[in-house]
C-alpha cells in the first residue's frame, strides 16, 4: 500500500461492529505506519471511548439509526439529512483513498458519499444474516468480506464477496495458538480453579443477567469451586455482587472488562449472547459456550449466529422461554451438566477451533490494499 494513505472506517454503535475495524485499521498501520486512520459513526459515548483507547481517531455525525423512523420521524428525517451534508463534507476534507462500511445504520452516508465520489468501497458482515444495510449498500462495494459462506447468498447483488473470517484484536488472535495446550495443562491440574466468564454485553444483556443469576443460584454448591467472571453491562452490577456474596462464590462483577485477552485465555466455559463478533473471539480461543441469543435481534440473526456454531457442536444453544424461569430451569440444566464434564467442555473447544479465522485482520486488510493498489 502506499505510504500516507488514509482510511475512513465508518459505522460503529457497539463494541461487535467496532472491533473488527480496530483489529484490520491496527493491521494496516502496522504494515505502513504513514497511514491514517480515521473512524466515522455516531454520537454514542462507548463509540468515541472505544475508538480512543486505542489510540484512533473519531469523528462524528449525527445519525439516527433506523427505529427511530416510526417513534421521531421528523427527528429522523432532519438528523441524517445532517448527517449526509456532513458525509460529504468530511470526504472533502480527508480525501480518503478507501471508506471501509463496518456495518449498521451509522455507516450509510459515508458509504452512499463515497460511492457517488467514486471512492472505493469496501463492506465487511459479520453476521449469518447480514443486515438491512449490507444489503442496501453491497451493490456499490469493490469488495464485501464476510465471516460465514452461508452469508454469500443472501447478498445476491454483491459484486464481489470474499470469505475473511471477522478480524478479532491481535491479542485474542494469539489465543488460538497457544490455548490448545495450555487447556490441556490446566485440566490435568487439581489445583486450577475453574472460571465461568458470562458476558452481558457492553450495553448490557437484561434477559441474559436475569437468566444466569437466577441458574447460578440453583447451582451454587456445585460452584463453590469455580470463579464467577460476570460482565453485566452498565445494569445489574449490585444485584449480581449481593446474590455472588450471599451465596459465598469466588466472582469478580463489573460492567464492563478491558482485558478480555486475559479473561478468555482463563476461562474455561462462557455464557454469552451470540453476537458476531464475541462468537469470531471465542472461537480463537477455543472455549466451550452457552449461547443465549438476543431474542429480538433484526431478522434473528443472533440465533443464526448460534446455530452455525451449534451444528459443529462448539455451543449449545437455549432459547428465551416464557415465563423467564424456564430460561433459568434450562440453563441450569446445561450448566449442571457441564460443569462436571471437562471432557465435553474440551471436545466443544476443539470444534471451536475448527470455526476460527485468527488470520482474518490480515485478510480483511489484504482486500483493503487490493482496492487501493490500482489506483496508487
Amino acid at each position: 500500500m502506499k505510504s500516507n494513505s488514509t482510511i475512513l472506517f465508518a459505522g460503529g454503535g457497539t463494541g461487535g461492529h467496532l472491533f473488527p475495524g480496530i483489529a484490520a485499521a491496527d493491521e494496516l498501520r502496522r504494515r505502513e505506519q504513514s497511514t491514517r486512520i480515521v473512524f466515522v459513526g455516531s454520537h454514542r459515548s462507548v463509540e468515541a471511548t472505544i475508538v480512543a483507547e486505542h489510540g484512533l481517531e473519531h469523528r462524528m455525525l449525527p445519525v439516527e439509526p433506523l427505529p427511530t423512523l416510526k417513534r421521531h420521524p421528523i427527528r429522523f428525517a432532519y438528523r441524517n439529512w445532517q448527517a449526509w451534508r456532513g458525509a460529504i463534507r468530511l470526504l472533502k476534507e480527508l480525501r480518503p483513498d478507501a471508506v471501509v462500511g463496518l456495518g449498521g445504520y451509522a455507516s450509510a452516508p459515508i458509504v452512499w458519499a463515497a460511492n457517488r465520489q467514486r471512492i472505493p468501497v469496501i463492506l465487511i458482515e459479520q453476521n449469518v444474516i447480514p443486515g438491512r444495510t449490507t444489503r442496501l449498500l453491497s451493490r456499490f462495494a469493490y469488495h464485501v468480506c464476510v465471516s460465514f459462506s452461508e452469508t454469500i447468498a443472501r447478498l445476491p447483488k454483491a459484486r464481489h464477496i470474499v470469505v475473511t473470517g471477522n478480524p478479532v484484536r491481535a491479542s485474542i488472535a494469539k489465543l488460538h495458538i497457544r490455548a490448545s495446550a495450555e487447556r490441556s495443562a490446566v485440566e490435568s491440574s487439581t489445583f486450577k480453579q475453574h472460571e465461568l466468564l458470562i458476558l452481558g454485553g457492553s450495553q448490557g444483556a437484561e434477559s441474559l443477567n436475569v437468566a444466569v443469576v437466577a441458574a447460578i443460584a440453583k447451582l451454587a454448591d456445585q460452584l463453590k469451586t469455580w470463579k464467577i467472571v460476570h460482565q453485566t453491562g452498565p445494569l445489574g452490577v449490585e444485584r449480581a455482587r449481593r446474590l455472588y456474596q450471599e451465596l459465598e462464590l469466588t466472582f469478580v462483577v463489573e460492567p464492563f472488562f478491558h482485558n478480555m485477552a486475559d479473561l478468555y485465555s482463563r476461562a474455561d466455559l462462557v455464557i454469552s449472547r451470540s453476537g458476531a463478533t464475541t462468537l469470531a473471539e471465542l472461537a480463537c480461543a477455543q472455549i466451550p459456550t452457552i449461547l443465549l441469543p438476543y431474542p429480538h435481534a433484526a431478522d434473528d440473526h443472533q440465533r443464526a449466529n448460534a446455530l452455525a456454531f451449534v451444528d459443529h457442536n462448539a455451543a449449545i444453544l437455549i432459547e428465551h422461554s416464557t415465563p423467564p424461569e424456564r430460561t433459568a430451569d434450562k440453563l441450569a440444566d446445561v450448566l449442571r451438566s457441564l460443569i462436571d464434564d471437562a471432557a465435553r467442555r474440551n471436545q466443544m473447544g476443539q470444534a471451536a477451533k475448527e470455526l476460527a479465522h485468527p488470520n482474518a485482520a490480515q485478510e480483511f486488510a489484504n482486500v483493503i490494499e487490493s482496492a487501493i493498489q490500482p489506483l496508487s
